[in-house]
């Protein structure tokens, strides 16, 4: 259908479709919609969507603008097979940058929840030697495999934030990866007993994808 819908279009529009798909594919940050024709039209976004669709990829907007990322049924799929796994001393150190930088300063109301992840507050690699990996060199190795993938990257002003690749995480994962981090942080707290009932009587929030 996807083909077909395609080959329908003029040329040109074609040419405005693969375009789109070429720049959201490869950007590093989301694709202003004002830049491409085939993201400002509804009819030739949905083209882009389908086009993305034959290859596992969602759509996702931010803002005004758009990025890619897999489908949340492909993803799981990929991790239940371990493709594009990190290693666990890896995942330790991510999840402590997206504890500290945005999970406690949203509960904190110092980043609203609405803030792109990669707005969180900074955090500095010797506050991640406290915890609980010992051997630092595993911290500055994580720490430098995270930043070459663009899971993290240096703040402006020191430390680390999270990096342009979370941005391709779909709201649903997002929504997962946050409840995690709320029931490792807080297990016992009011939100996790609501995460923990919400996710056994129904589908999760943030489960379908943002489209305009």
């Amino acid at each position: 259908m996807t083909e077909h819908l395609l080959d329908t279009l003029p040329i040109a529009r074609q040419h405005d479709v693969l375009s789109a798909v070429a720049a959201v594919e490869t950007a590093e940050l989301p694709v202003p919609a004002r830049e491409f024709r085939a993201l400002m039209e509804i009819p030739l976004r949905h083209v882009v969507e389908q086009v993305l669709a034959e290859a596992g990829r969602v759509l996702i907007k931010r803002g005004s603008a758009y990025i890619t990322g897999y489908d949340d049924t492909i993803r799981e799929r990929l991790a239940s097979e371990g493709i594009g796994v990190l290693p666990p001393e890896q995942r330790a150190v991510l999840a402590m940058v997206l504890l500290l930088s945005v999970a406690i300063p949203r509960a904190e109301g110092r980043l609203f929840s609405d803030a792109p992840w990669t707005d969180g507050d900074p955090v500095s690699p010797a506050l991640l030697k406290t915890g609980q990996i010992k051997r630092q060199s595993t911290i500055d190795d994580s720490l430098r495999e995270l930043r070459a993938l663009g899971l993290i990257k240096s703040a402006t002003g020191g430390g680390v934030v999270l990096g342009a690749q979370v941005l391709r995480l779909t709201p649903r994962a997002t929504t997962t990866l946050f409840e995690e981090m709320i029931l490792v942080a807080e297990p016992h707290g009011d939100l996790a007993l609501a995460i923990r009932r919400q996710r056994a009587t129904g589908p999760r929030l943030g489960s379908a994808h943002e489209h305009e």
